[in-house]
């Protein structure tokens, strides 16, 4: 792993991987540090495919690494099977109820969609989280994100009453 972890440093994919594929133990080939190691190789790649069956596998190790349920989703999405990803993201949910970053990457999900009165609603259940405690970072988010889009005017809307409400105050909040 060590060397795998070299070759990547001086931008080489090809020997990083390479090298860990000779670990031939398949116990040692599935621990969650060589999955890892093979997914900065497919990350440097730009292999979204392999990328993503990585983050399956890491999942069914460390269910609670929520940030592997988050970049699953992403690769999803840049794969073009929203659908899936739907699914998926869904399912977390019932696994992690009300966690703001799912919760936003659902809303995303959805209106990649298209299915935007649902991910309407998905943002305004996030905005309203422990008191309104996410609204101005994932608001933020959301009219950055190029993916949100279709729900600009709206977000726009909600940004400016948010700005009224705070006294234009349009610092963000600071979030687990």
């Amino acid at each position: 792993m060590e060397a795998s972890e070299g070759w990547l440093a001086l931008c080489n994919w090809r020997e990083a991987k390479a090298e860990l594929d000779k670990i031939t133990d398949e116990k040692i080939r599935t621990h969650p540090d060589v999955v890892k190691a093979y997914l900065d190789v497919w990350e440097v790649s730009d292999n979204r495919e392999e990328m993503a069956r990585c983050l399956e596998v890491l999942i069914l190790h460390e269910p609670d690494e929520i940030g592997h349920r988050l970049r699953l989703n992403a690769m999803l999405l840049f794969l073009g099977r929203f659908d899936e990803a739907h699914r998926r993201i869904e399912e977390d949910l019932k696994v992690h109820p009300n966690h703001p970053a799912l919760l936003f990457k659902l809303a995303v999900t959805l209106c990649m969609l298209r299915k935007l009165e649902e991910a309407e609603w998905t943002l305004v259940i996030l905005f309203t989280l422990e008191e309104g405690k996410y609204e101005r970072v994932y608001l933020d988010m959301a009219l950055g994100w190029e993916g949100m889009e279709p729900l600009r005017h709206k977000l726009q809307e909600w940004k400016r009453e948010l700005d009224l409400k705070s006294g234009g105050d349009s610092q963000p909040e600071v979030t687990d």
